[in-house]
């Protein structure tokens, strides 16, 4: 089987769009909760589906300065 790449890009690729790690990526291309197929082996997300993504401002791991009082 045979994709566009116009229409498709590779997990890491995607990733690179939507500003997020390859591993994340991949987890919500196997769980179905971005349009993703698998060929031989290797996941392909539709291109439009990672651009659009937007990842919320305070998404990811805080900072290890959060919520810590700063000494005088």
């Amino acid at each position: 089987m045979q994709i566009d790449p116009a229409l498709y890009v590779t997990v890491g690729h995607a990733a690179e769009l939507a500003d997020v790690s390859r591993h994340w990526m991949r987890t919500q291309a196997i769980g179905g909760r971005i349009p993703a197929v698998q060929i031989d082996g290797i996941w392909f997300v539709l291109r439009s589906a990672a651009e659009a993504f937007e990842r919320h401002p305070t998404a990811g791991r805080p900072r290890a300065s959060a919520g810590k009082k700063r000494r005088k």
